[in-house]
């Protein structure tokens, strides 16, 4: 976002920016005081919830710690360093490939390994420690990270990771999809049910070939639902790798609830999950309305 326009929409309150912002991805508005859908109530998770539980899981630090101590039976990433400072790494410390990242925002990543110099790191992480610009559309728990720079070793040594992103509702596994080729061209994503049975379901990324069900997946279920455990809804992110099940990250706010699902009837059942039951049918009436007559997710 440009700071220009960042300025522009600070002083225009959350509740009415993200309406304005639901209204131009979803064509209506959102009803974020007795939400239905699943976009709904990840726009009022993000307009309300300033709880402890959610404070930190915007953190990757304090993400990893809790997927170490919750789940000991998957691979977390270390972290080789941490700081503000690039003058304080010592770059000879490092493996061949390893990557660094912010530790209080997405959707920003760099591949190093020993060719890379700090003049190279000050040249791409400029900016990276300012404040997130998530914060200024309402994705509170981004301001409550701390703002610093991470390096992890780079899993693989930079092959490309098959990412499971798992929805989890009330601790209980419901949809993945996997996201294979992230950071490349070559970005695809298919949706899955529980039982590794591929759903024709997009949300504007392109749709990749179904895929053998990993190995360890029954290990990857387990992990999710542990992690996800205790949050009406948390999509926990794993990958594998040589068999391998990795920690990616916890995700509280995906897209910040503007993915738009296809058939819309997805978007309807998520909120079911989030609200608390199985199927659409089981809506109390009040928070029924336009969910009555959708289908559910097979």
């Amino acid at each position: 976002m440009h700071s220009s326009l960042r300025r522009l929409l600070t002083p225009i309150p959350d509740p009415v920016l993200r309406q304005i912002m639901y209204r131009r991805r979803f064509g209506r508005w959102g009803n974020f005081k007795k939400p239905s859908r699943f976009t709904e109530f990840l726009t009022q998770r993000m307009l309300q919830d300033r709880s402890p539980e959610i404070a930190w899981t915007c953190d990757k630090r304090a993400m990893k710690e809790y997927a170490a101590e919750r789940a000991p039976w998957i691979n977390v990433p270390e972290t080789l360093w941490h700081g503000t400072d690039l003058n304080e790494l010592d770059l000879s410390t490092l493996p061949d490939h390893w990557v660094i990242k912010p530790n209080h925002r997405s959707k920003a990543v760099y591949m190093g390994d020993r060719s890379t110099t700090l003049a190279d790191l000050r040249r791409v992480t400029k900016g990276w420690l300012r404040p997130y610009d998530r914060i200024a559309v309402g994705e509170w728990a981004y301001g409550q990270a701390r703002r610093e720079l991470i390096i992890e070793p780079r899993i693989g040594d930079g092959a490309p990771l098959r990412e499971l992103n798992i929805f989890v509702f009330h601790g209980r596994f419901q949809i993945l999809h996997t996201d294979l080729g992230r950071f490349r061209n070559n970005f695809a994503e298919v949706f899955y049910n529980r039982d590794w049975e591929p759903l024709d379901i997009t949300n504007g990324g392109p749709r990749g070939a179904v895929e053998p069900r990993p190995e360890k997946f029954d290990e990857m279920v387990r992990a999710a639902e542990t992690l996800g455990a205790g949050y009406d809804f948390m999509r926990v992110d794993l990958s594998t790798i040589d068999g391998e099940v990795w920690f990616g990250e916890l995700t509280p706010y995906p897209s910040g609830g503007m993915d738009l699902f296809t058939p819309e009837s997805v978007d309807l059942q998520l909120g079911a999950w989030w609200a608390g039951f199985d199927t659409l049918k089981e809506y109390p009436e009040e928070l029924r309305g336009l969910t009555e007559e959708a289908p559910s997710l097979p």
